[in-house]
């Protein structure tokens, strides 16, 4: 009776975090833009077949143990002819033919690259929803560069990236800082240690590793002195270039560069005028439907500059908005909409007001 009420717990721990992780905070969000598609298209059909699959069998799992809650799902998942209540439906058995153990382990590394993205953007300071240039997987494994290969697609959208690039064995924007090894260097140069500590610091990091890793000595020299040090001398650490952040995920590394370019701030901008516009909408309890007249006053004449020029009609289409003037002011006038609010995006003052349209 105690192994079975263990293994129930397990499986109830592993439904619930299917439902909070695999469901909910995966598959939602990756199908979400899909969902918004104008029309009866074929991938919004397909999105939403998925999921009306995925919460019958689901609530056919749960209804043992949550018995009245699934029975409200149920009332508003049923078809006509169904059964009258979620306890009538036959216990569903496994389909082995959905079973995709490759697409599985692709999707799972694809996940692992979507928490290295995050920590490595974490470590930069860079906002998911401010773009980046580019993501770069570096890897020994071949399984890694055909997943992403496969999912190449979700990599950009999760890591909010124009491009996502594999790179087998070692980038060559990466270098190595050469760090002295004290103890050996004490041994083998005595008085004479600190000195090669410091040429050590000041040398190439690069030019040591090759040499070293080579099974060779390298060079020192410090007026008409020259030391010779070896691998025991020295260990090494990764030499990032500026704006390069990374972060390990499954059996390969992340590197993100965050550096921004006019082209990436625009849309970083844009994005977060899209985002208060849209808070805005919730405010005043819209419906996804409703179209918005908006206005947007920037203070800062370049960052509005860099939003108005190619990024205007994106915002407008996004919000739902038939007008949308987006100018260089501090403020507009109250009376012309339903709601003004002012926003501090990123440090630019923002004022903000939309209404209903008619």
């Amino acid at each position: 009776a105690a192994t079975k009420e263990c293994q129930l717990h397990r499986a109830t721990r592993e439904l619930i975090n299917f439902i909070l992780e695999d469901l909910s905070r995966w598959y939602v969000q990756l199908v979400r833009p899909r969902m918004w598609l104008e029309g009866e298209s074929e991938q919004k059909v397909f999105a939403y077949e998925t999921i009306y699959y995925v919460m019958r069998r689901l609530i056919g799992l749960m209804a043992p143990f949550c018995p009245h809650i699934t029975e409200e799902i149920y009332g508003n998942l049923r078809c006509k002819n169904d059964p009258g209540s979620v306890h009538m439906l036959d216990w569903q058995v496994c389909d082995d033919a959905l079973v995709n153990a490759e697409l599985e382990h692709a999707m799972e590394l694809a996940r692992s690259f979507d928490d290295a993205v995050q920590n490595a953007r974490q470590a930069g300071k860079r906002k998911l929803r401010w773009p980046v240039d580019e993501v770069v997987i570096v890897t020994d494994k071949p399984e890694v560069r055909e997943a992403v290969a496969r999912l190449n697609a979700i990599c950009m959208d999760r890591a909010n990236a124009r491009k996502v690039t594999v790179v087998m064995g070692r980038w060559d924007r990466i270098g190595w800082h050469a760090e002295p090894v004290m103890k050996t260097l004490g041994k083998g140069f005595g008085r004479n240690a600190f000195t090669v500590k410091g040429l050590i610091e000041a040398a190439d990091g690069n030019a040591i590793r090759a040499a070293t890793g080579a099974g060779q000595t390298y060079t020192l020299v410090s007026g008409d002195a020259k030391y010779e040090i070896g691998a025991e001398h020295v260990t090494f650490t990764e030499k990032l270039p500026a704006d390069i952040f990374s972060a390990p995920m499954e059996d390969a590394t992340v590197y993100v560069d965050v550096a921004l370019t006019p082209d990436l701030e625009a849309e970083g901008y844009a994005r977060e005028v899209i985002r208060r516009i849209q808070e805005m909408r919730r405010q005043l309890d819209l419906a996804v439907e409703d179209f918005i007249t908006a206005d947007v006053a920037v203070a800062d004449k370049r960052i509005c500059e860099l939003v108005s020029g190619n990024w205007k009609p994106g915002i407008a289409e996004e919000v739902r908005a038939k007008n949308l003037s987006l100018h260089n002011a501090t403020e507009h006038a109250a009376s012309a909409y339903q709601l003004i609010k002012e926003w501090d995006v990123e440090g630019i003052a923002m004022t903000i007001g939309i209404s209903k349209a008619n």
